[in-house]
């Protein structure tokens, strides 16, 4: 027995002593297994078969409002609403995965997605570290400067001037007519630091710094470079042959069709519906007032079965948060309703901010229910939120002059259009309803924008009725702006 402890014991003695002399070399090895271990077991990019087996397209989106948003907790978007059309076509379900879009191409490679979309340009370092698609939207690129600074209107009165870019631009031929310096940040935030005055210059896409307007208003764009840039979408750099052939047929088709130039003038190429002062305005709000509120928002749009962004922005419409505001034509309160409404939606005291709130989502909630089928999200809420402004009855004939017509009746822009002459004359309140819906799209984006770019984190919580009165009587009254 003891000449075997004797033997284990030098077994040991002689492992221990392997292992301190060749430590670097049995380190090395450890890590090497645990890579191979960690490399076998993570998720994989699936084969187009793979996925028509499993039914889901799995996507990585950025999470920038030109590729896609999140509205009623549905998804849309520019870049969105392609990547849709394609998994219809094959039969397939989008698993969305939403991630800062510096992140894209690593969890890309790590087998988190099959796909990478949103804002991606066709560059060097994209072909080198995955399989781009074929391009499929070409864009102008301007340079984008700080309002009240002096504007540069051409190469010549840009000289050697800094031009700071995102990653995204890396590699791209042509830019050197010039001062490019490469930022580790991402595009919105060096879009802010110019706003804020921090940065002199940067370069976007036209489109990206003509929407970032509503949501940067000090922001400015100069003038537009020679230099376009291609969108793609990428796969893995080890990826499956027949997907990237699917994906390229069906984008050849879509330019042929002229798919993306149709999304684009539908989510891109809108006009500015806000002034300066309105943008400046609505943001000095949400950094002061809207604390204030959003925690009653968010409860009655849960319970009410509405986005807590639309009707954030239409309180804002109706009384510029304000809960003391008044009305010569008698609306009251925050959502600025008439005595009537209130009585027919049980409040019994229109100055009641928890009442009003509740009430109003509720009330949006069942004018949405109540339009006919064939309207789908998003167009299906403005149409309520144009029934909340004008009336049911307004906007229910709109619909049917529109299929009188021959007219899309199921899209917003179709009854927008409409309305200001519904009767077969000028219209007033048709008018109003038309600017009402715009400006609440416009500031529910804002709104949007904020809440996932701009928000500096923290608890919501219920405000003390004191100091919803004090803070409400602070704001003041506001004009009417309507409601139905």
């Amino acid at each position: 027995m003891q000449v075997k402890l004797s033997r284990l014991a030098q077994t040991v003695q002689g492992l221990v002593s392997f292992c301190k002399k060749n430590f670097e070399l049995l380190l090395i090895a450890g890590l090497i297994f645990l890579a191979a271990v960690q490399y076998y077991v993570r998720p994989q990019s699936q084969s187009l078969s793979e996925m028509k087996n499993s039914g889901f397209l799995r996507v990585l989106i950025s999470d920038e409002p030109d590729s896609q948003y999140v509205f009623n907790k549905q998804h849309y978007g520019f870049e969105y609403e392609l990547l849709a059309d394609y998994a219809r076509q094959q039969s397939l379900e989008l698993q969305l995965e939403v991630v800062p879009f510096a992140e894209l191409i690593t969890l890309l490679n790590n087998g988190a997605g099959d796909i990478a979309v949103g804002g991606i340009l066709q560059n060097p370092y994209v072909a080198q570290v995955s399989q781009p698609t074929i391009p499929w939207y070409q864009a102008q690129t301007t340079v984008v400067y700080k309002r009240g600074t002096k504007r540069p209107e051409n190469l010549q009165e840009l000289g050697q001037e800094p031009v700071l870019a995102s990653a995204r631009y890396y590699g791209i031929e042509g830019f050197n007519v010039i001062n490019l310096v490469d930022d580790y940040r991402g595009e919105y935030d060096l879009l802010n630091s110019v706003a804020i005055g921090t940065e002199r210059f940067a370069i976007s896409t036209n489109y990206r710094a003509k929407n970032a307007k509503h949501y940067l208003p000090d922001l400015n764009r100069g003038f537009i470079l020679p230099n376009t840039v291609d969108l793609v979408w990428v796969l893995p750099k080890q990826h499956d042959a027949e997907l990237i052939d699917s994906l390229n047929g069906f984008l050849e088709e879509a330019l042929k069709q002229k798919l993306p130039q149709r999304l684009a003038e539908n989510y891109l190429a809108l006009p500015t519906k806000l002034s300066t002062y309105d943008a400046l305005s609505i943001h000095k709000k949400i950094g002061k007032v809207l604390p204030k509120f959003e925690y009653e928002f968010r409860k009655a749009a849960r319970r009410g079965g509405v986005d807590w962004h639309m009707l954030a922005a239409v309180a804002y419409q109706e009384s510029r948060w304000s809960n003391s505001a008044r009305s010569p034509t008698g609306v009251r309160g925050i959502m600025q309703m008439t005595e009537v409404t209130a009585k027919y939606l049980g409040v019994d005291d229109r100055m009641d901010m928890n009442q009003s709130i509740k009430a109003a989502a509720k009330y949006l909630n069942s004018l949405r229910a109540r339009l006919p089928e064939k309207i789908k999200e998003p167009e299906r809420t403005w149409f309520a939120v144009a029934a909340y402004n004008v009336g049911y009855k307004h906007v229910l004939n709109a619909y049917r002059k529109a299929r009188e017509l021959g007219l899309d009746r199921t899209k917003w822009a179709t009854i927008s259009d409409i309305l200001p002459t519904l009767y077969g004359e000028p219209f007033a309140k048709g008018v109003q309803a038309k600017n009402y819906v715009e400006r609440v799209q416009v500031f529910t984006d804002i709104l949007r924008f904020y809440d996932l770019h701009q928000r500096d984190e923290e608890a919501l919580t219920p405000l003390p009725e004191t100091l919803v009165e004090t803070t409400t009587q602070q704001s003041g009254a506001l004009e009417d702006s309507g409601q139905g």
